[in-house]
This record gives C-alpha cells, sequence and structure tokens, in this order.
C-alpha cells in the first residue's frame, strides 16, 4: 500500500514538473539575442516533411528548447559550478584559474596554422608591399601560473618558433611574448573575464610593432585615461561562473585627438563617425566595441596624423591596437577576413598602401578557415 501510495507521488511530482516546464516555455518572454552569451539564440525552426525525415528539424528544434530554457543562465551556471565540485575544472573550454582569472582552453594542435602562414607569405611576395604579422599570445601562455593543476599544455612558444623560420624574407615576424612576459606582474595585459587584451597590452604591442617597423611609438604619457567598471567578457560568458568579479576596462586616448578622426564603416551599409571609440557602446553588454565599433568587413579611418597608408589584416585583437598606430600613420584601412568577401588584389590594385600588417590572436590564427588572400 504504501509502495502505491509513494509510486503515486513520484508520479503526480514529475507531472506537475512537466507541465510547469511546458507553461514557463510558452509564457517566458523569448529574446532574440543572449546579452550575457553575447550572441543570437536559435530560432524556432521551420517545419517541413522534408527537415522531418532529415532529422535537421528535430535537432534545430533541440537547439531551440536549450536556447530558450527558463532560467537558463542560472542552470548552465549551476552546472559550471557542479562539475568543478566533481574536480572537473572548465566550463564549455574556460578554466576557472586563481585570482578570479578566466582562462581558454588552449587550442586544438590539429590546426591550420601551418597553411594560414603559407598563405600569408605567398600574399606577402606577391604584393611586393612590406608586410608584418604579429600573434598575440593565448592567455594561458601568458598567465600560466594562475591555470589549475589540471590545465593542458599550451604551445604557443611553438608556433612563434615556427613563424620565425618561416616568415623571413618577405615577412618580418614581429614576436610579442617577450615583451608581454616581462611586463605582465606591473600591468594587467589581458582582461580576467575576456579573451582579448587590454589596452596596456595592446600598448605594449603598439611599442614592439614601431620597433621592428623603424617608427616612433608615441609616449605612454601622451594619452589621456578613462575607466568603465563592471565589464564581464566573452570567457564570463562562455562559462558563466557567476560569482567571478567583472573587470575594469582602461581606454587611453591620444591627449592631441582624443580619438577623433574620419571614420567609414562598411557593414552592408555605410556608416560614418568622427572618432575611433564608440562612447555609446559602454552602456551596452559588450563594451569592448567602444574600441572602432567592434567587427566589420571593412573600416577606413583617415587620422589627421602624418605618416604613410596601412592596411591592417586583424581580427578584434586589433581593435583596441589600431588606435595607438594612427598615431603613426594618416590613414588606416582594416579588413576582417572572416566578413571581408572581395578579393584582397582588387582592394592593392584601386589604393597603395605602404605597409601591411596581419594582427590576429594565436588561436585565430592557427584555426581560422577565412584567411584567404586572392
Amino acid at each position: 500500500m504504501k509502495n502505491k501510495m509513494k509510486s503515486k507521488l513520484i508520479s503526480a511530482v514529475f507531472i506537475v514538473f512537466v507541465f510547469a516546464v511546458a507553461i514557463l516555455y510558452a509564457f517566458t518572454p523569448k529574446t532574440n539575442f543572449s546579452e550575457t552569451e553575447k550572441r543570437y539564440l536559435a530560432e524556432f525552426p521551420k517545419f517541413s516533411f522534408e527537415s522531418l525525415s532529415s532529422g535537421k528539424f528535430t535537432s534545430d528544434f533541440e537547439e531551440y528548447l536549450s536556447d530558450h530554457a527558463p532560467f537558463r543562465n542560472v542552470l548552465v551556471s549551476l552546472n559550471s559550478y557542479f562539475e568543478l565540485a566533481k574536480g572537473n575544472n572548465g566550463s564549455n573550454g574556460i578554466y576557472l584559474g586563481s585570482d578570479g582569472w578566466l582562462i581558454e582552453k588552449p587550442f586544438d594542435r590539429e590546426n591550420r596554422f601551418d597553411t594560414n602562414v603559407r598563405r600569408i607569405t605567398a600574399f606577402a611576395r606577391s604584393t611586393g608591399i612590406p608586410t608584418a604579422i604579429t600573434a598575440v599570445p593565448e592567455k594561458g601562455f601568458i598567465y600560466g601560473e594562475n591555470l589549475p593543476k589540471n590545465a593542458l599544455k599550451y604551445n604557443d612558444d611553438q608556433c612563434f618558433k615556427k613563424l620565425t623560420s618561416q616568415c623571413k624574407d618577405s615577412v618580418k615576424f614581429i614576436n610579442l611574448s617577450d615583451a608581454l612576459n616581462a611586463q605582465k606582474n606591473d600591468k594587467q595585459i589581458f582582461y580576467k573575464t575576456d579573451h582579448h587584451w587590454t589596452c596596456d597590452g595592446a600598448f605594449i604591442g603598439y611599442n614592439e610593432i614601431c620597433k621592428a617597423l623603424n617608427l616612433t611609438a608615441a609616449e605612454e604619457n601622451s594619452f589621456n585615461i578613462q575607466t568603465a567598471d563592471n565589464f564581464y567578457g566573452t570567457s564570463y560568458s562562455t562559462s558563466l561562473y557567476t560569482l567571478t568579479k567583472p573587470d575594469t576596462m582602461k581606454i587611453m586616448r591620444s591627449q592631441k585627438t582624443n580619438g577623433a578622426a574620419e571614420v567609414v564603416i562598411e557593414d552592408g551599409n555605410t556608416e560614418k563617425s568622427e572618432n575611433m571609440f564608440f562612447d555609446d557602446n559602454l552602456k551596452g553588454s559588450d563594451k569592448y566595441t567602444v574600441f572602432l565599433d567592434g567587427n566589420h568587413p571593412f573600416v577606413r579611418i583617415k587620422t589627421g596624423n602624418e605618416g604613410g597608408k596601412l592596411l591592417v589584416i586583424k581580427d578584434s585583437f586589433a581593435h583596441c591596437l589600431v588606435p595607438f598606430l594612427a598615431e603613426n600613420y594618416s590613414e588606416i584601412v582594416m579588413i576582417d577576413l572572416r566578413y571581408y568577401k572581395k578579393p584582397v588584389s582588387q582592394l592593392l590594385s584601386a589604393e597603395s598602401f605602404n605597409q601591411i600588417l596581419f594582427v590576429y590572436g594565436m588561436e585565430n590564427l592557427a584555426e581560422s578557415r577565412d584567411i584567404i588572400l586572392k
């Protein structure tokens, strides 16, 4: 009798739970974009007999349910800490390190690094324009002392050796690792909650680039400092270790111009700005886009300063670096090969550049399938 009552009670609780979840799914407001995860969420899939028979509808529907689960962020965060309590450090590829450091696991060594470097060197030989490349090391390679004990090994040094050996005649390789390591205890050169380097890290990189390209770097005291609190970046949004404290973002602006420049952004439509810093973006969830408004296929910056014309082929690590480089060039064109689908040769035929600079995070340089130069 007691067993029957227990069984009925369990069944009743289960039924109530199922109905409660269904009601929450039905009435919880749906959004297209996750401010926390900084990504677009799955849309409700379109039904067709073809998609049902192929299994695509089922797969897309599962993704939709996962993305729009009630209290999803809370559940993901609880799971992250539950896994940590079990001894599994790493939520969605992010380690929880000491002193509040969220650090990306090292990238897959079975990657496209050699292919991408060969493409860049071949491209440089074909243009006849002085070309340089710099790769920003992984955060875990620089701040290895903050990694958990069970962390995988970071092999950025092996990639630097390959770059040194392969970039000789046609491409100048600018190795930033020694300079970054030398100053990492004096300055925070990466964000704790984001995979990007900070303005301090980018300024170190700027100085090394100037040395390599025979440019005179602007003095650090020639920049005004602005700070923005409560910055949570991609490392936080990916892992949802929600007990982590936010970063304070440091923004460095030239005292001469305060970032003023003619900025033209082409991303389907053409947008214009009179400044390289987009302060309104500091009010949103992705504060890093204060630098040049984030990712766009094509950006042209007329600085008003003296100097030549620079083409930067890049990922997002260039965004807080380019305002420093603007001190040394009259014009900078930035293209992001993840989104820029026109032939680069067409751009080079239409315009004259004094220097080409590739700026990539090491992981993107090693794994990107978009470094197609023709």
